[in-house]
């Protein structure tokens, strides 16, 4: 046949034959690989989702399974619900709230002003929450229920973990998920393609339809799809082909080298698609053990001991920042209680805070000493409950705080007895005057009681006799300190003399001294009465004496140089001398007697 066709014709036939089944066979299998390629990355893309919401999913089992371990069945109550609440949502920013519910009533919620509108709502007594609720009661598992209408607004799903005591049911540990928080988390709505879009559907228990949550994406040629037991969702995937994909194929019956060439780069992107989800597990892998490195260095670094007790005082593990603060070894006090390590005493302590740590859920604090081979350690406990069942502490070791506090409260002690023995009032007010502190001095001279003392400034028990200042308290701060003399005015009115001595401390108060000087002052009295007395006796006797001791004198010179006189005038000579003795001696009685007041005035 072909030797019959002009040899140009069959050629150009034949290349244009051969060009076109070349160019078909590559349009076709081109195609083909195509569909292939996408339907592998949609199912990558799928996967990815699947593995997201399994993520998710896991996480919020998490959080229910947590947040069920705060109820405790046995004595119908929950504890420490807000604490594990709080660290789950700082853990999981999607979670959009935590609930407990008794039986189907709705009795705590977290965040508090976020969910306190759905308090006592019973989800078993509603026809729209019934039906999923009994379900996960029936098959004593967690079950996702949603998406679904929240009564705080908004929409999402929830996942209720029921609770059973002795195979009675309880009620739930509920975990909710707003539904744009869920499309976000779960990647959804971040598909690397825009040609890849996925719906979100389910069908509704109490209507039996299918109801879609997402924007339904019309028809496609290529989707997969996968439906979660747990929930009953359905996550469709759905490949949208561009308009341009036709167009290239048309061009490829021209252009077959460079269709392959983009189809062979295309399908090298996709294939690179699982090396870059590998490194991107390795990376949140890495992450996950940094943290873990993280917090476990920060235990290290705690200089506490902690241990952890069961509530029969048990020691089920610790940490210890420095070994010799431990009393036993690890190996001999693991697996054993208080009363096999220590004294009957010091053991009823320990676990009596372990049993009250585990009713109030508060920290209980408890002061002790041990008696180590060398000395005597002090420690300051804080105990907690982890759960129900356990107890964490945290011990520091306190010694050299509280020798401290020892030797200062000696030191007080003598200091206080130092003061409160004085003779002198010793006083402590502020930088205003008001009294804080007297001693005991100072409260027999003014009076007052120590309800009192406060009550009163300086300034209304202290006179001052300096012109200039007629308060104290202004004298002080002008110089700084002070040494002045005035009068110290007692609650019932009464002064007495005084001498004051004061300071500013620098702690900006005012300390000072308060003499009582009236002995001194009376004595100076004493003193200046006798030497009044004196001068007037002095004046006495330049004066008085000397009167009739002068008229005996020139009575007696009269006598020896006249012996030849009359009897009459010897006799009125001797009459003068006995006049002028008798008032010598009156005055002499005089001086003798106040001489005498002069020495009794300073006795």
């Amino acid at each position: 046949m072909n030797s019959r066709l002009n040899k140009p014709f069959f050629f150009a036939f034949s290349v244009g034959l051969a060009t076109a089944i070349v160019f078909s066979i590559t349009i076709i299998l081109s195609y083909q690989y195509y569909q292939k390629q996408k339907i592998q990355q949609l199912q990558l893309e799928l996967n990815f989702v699947k593995e997201n919401i399994r993520k998710i999913m896991t996480n919020s089992n998490l959080a229910a399974f947590s947040v069920g371990l705060t109820i405790d069945p046995v004595q119908d109550t929950v504890k420490n619900f807000d604490f594990v609440a709080k660290e789950i949502m700082q853990q999981h920013p999607y979670i959009f709230g935590v609930q407990i519910l008794r039986k189907g009533e709705i009795q705590y919620v977290y965040p508090f002003e976020r969910h306190k509108s759905v308090l006592g709502y019973d989800i078993l007594q509603n026809q729209s929450t019934q039906i999923e609720a009994q379900r996960a009661i029936d098959e004593k598992e967690i079950y996702y229920a949603g998406p679904l209408s929240f009564k705080q607004g908004g929409q999402g799903i929830i996942a209720r973990l029921p609770i059973f005591h002795n195979q009675k049911f309880w009620g739930f540990s509920a975990v909710l998920i707003r539904m744009d928080d869920f499309l976000e988390a779960s990647g959804i709505r971040k598909s690397e393609s825009d040609n890849f879009i996925f719906e979100l559907s389910k069908i509704n228990p109490n209507t039996g339809k299918e109801e879609y949550f997402t924007n339904r994406s019309g028809a496609s040629n290529l989707s997969l799809d996968y439906t979660f037991a747990e929930s009953g969702w359905k996550i469709t995937a759905n490949y949208q082909s561009e308009s341009i994909v036709y167009i290239i194929l048309s061009i490829l019956i021209i252009l077959g080298i460079f269709s392959t060439a983009g189809s062979s780069q295309h399908a090298y992107q996709i294939l690179k698609r699982p090396e870059k989800l590998e490194a991107l597990l390795n990376e949140k892998t890495k992450e996950i053990e940094e943290n873990n490195a993280y917090l476990q260095s920060m235990v290290q670094a705690i200089p506490d001991i902690i241990f952890i007790y069961d509530e029969q005082a048990t020691y089920l593990d610790f940490h210890a920042y420095k070994t010799e603060f431990l009393l036993y070894k690890p190996k001999d006090f693991i697996g054993k209680t208080a009363y096999e390590l220590f004294d009957k005493g010091f053991a009823k302590e320990t676990h009596a805070c372990i049993l009250k740590a585990l009713k109030t859920s508060e920290v209980i604090e408890h002061s002790y000493y041990l008696d180590f081979k060398e000395d005597r350690k002090f420690f300051e406990g804080r105990y907690i409950s982890i759960n129900s069942e356990k107890v964490l502490a945290v011990i520091r070791e306190v010694t050299e705080s509280v020798l401290s506090a020892q030797r200062l409260e000696k030191s007080e002690q003598k200091y206080r007895g130092l003061v409160s023995q004085a003779s002198d009032t010793i006083f402590l007010s502020d930088e205003n005057g008001n009294l804080i502190e007297l001693n005991n001095k100072g409260i027999e001279m003014t009076g007052l009681n120590e309800k009192q003392i406060k009550e009163y400034n300086l300034n209304d028990i202290i006179i001052l006799s300096n012109e200039k200042h007629s308060k104290i308290t202004e004298l002080i701060h002008e110089k700084g300190n002070t040494l002045q003399e005035g009068s110290l005015k007692k609650s019932d009115g009464t002064e007495i003399p005084v001498e004051i001595n004061c300071k500013i401390t620098a702690s900006k108060q005012i300390q000072g001294i308060i003499r009582d000087v009236s002995a001194r002052k009376k004595y100076i009295q004493s003193i200046q009465l006798q030497n009044e007395k004196l001068k007037e006796i002095a004046w006495i006797q330049s004066h008085e004496v000397r009167a009739p001791l002068a008229r005996i004198l020139g009575l007696l010179d009269y006598l020896e140089k006249y012996d030849e006189g009359t009897k009459a005038d010897n006799n009125h000579i001797i009459s003068s001398l006995r006049k002028s003795s008798l008032d010598l001696d009156l005055i002499i009685r005089d001086l003798v007697k106040k001489s005498e007041e002069a020495e009794s005035s300073t006795s």
